[in-house]
């Protein structure tokens, strides 16, 4: 297990808990032949026939491009935007979830023209699967499904600032998985967040299949000692 310095912050204890609940059944699903076989059916046969290395990269493009679609957290109305009108920003209500696997609903609402939708955030993959759509985690979850499906162990990386990445085991090492990123930065580029993004970490953990948890911050940055100055700031709190 690891030790992460937890603060009085009632609402910083809150996320660690969900956040572990939530990485917990994640593992569970890959861990359920029938989830994965489910899952499976889902991935083109001739993407399923190539070698692992092909396999793997046709599966990212297939899964990015054509499979899962992106929604965004500040979406324009596209009711509004139909025929060239006005671009308008939708107003968005967060609701609590009934449980990990369906963590929030959000809602949201255009105030101009009244169009409204709703998206659930799921943990279920198979739910996932079937709307096709997220943001990081839907589609971290969801390849990390597909991935152990065809028997290539993939694992849950959680950054605790915005987002969320699969690892896999390649010729017996973890390396970095983000079906989010375009190829070839979404096989093996672990400093690309920190050197593009701007990433501040304190704590990147994996969550593996079998339980543990792993702090492999170290992986993913390339100034380690500035990581844990930001720790004992964190344990100073």
């Amino acid at each position: 297990m690891v030790n992460i310095p937890i603060t009085l912050d009632r609402n910083w204890n809150e996320t660690i808990k969900n956040v572990f609940l939530l990485y917990n059944g994640i593992s569970e699903q890959y861990h359920n032949p029938e989830v994965l076989d489910k899952i499976r059916s889902l991935i083109p046969e001739q993407i399923l026939q190539l070698g692992e290395d092909d396999k793997i990269k046709s599966l990212l493009g297939w899964f990015k491009n054509d499979f899962m679609s992106w929604t965004p957290k500040d979406p324009l109305c596209t009711k509004c935007m139909e025929g060239g009108r006005d671009k308008v920003a939708m107003q968005v209500q967060v609701m609590t979830g009934t449980s990990w696997k369906l963590r929030t609903i959000e809602i949201h609402r255009c105030n101009k023209c009244g169009y409204e939708y709703t998206f659930p955030r799921y943990g279920d993959i198979l739910k996932i699967a079937e709307i096709r759509t997220g943001r990081c985690s839907e589609w971290s979850f969801l390849f990390g499904a597909m991935m152990n499906a065809l028997k290539i162990e993939t694992r849950i990386v959680h950054d605790f600032l915005d987002h969320c990445w699969n690892e896999a085991t390649i010729q017996g090492k973890w390396v970095h998985m983000d079906s989010t990123l375009a190829y070839p930065i979404s096989i093996n580029h672990p400093y690309y967040y920190e050197q593009n993004w701007g990433k501040k970490y304190e704590y990147v953990l994996a969550f593996s299949n079998d339980g543990r948890v792993e702090d492999v911050t170290q992986r993913y940055t390339q100034d380690f000692d500035a990581v844990k100055q930001r720790r004992k700031k964190t344990k100073a709190v």
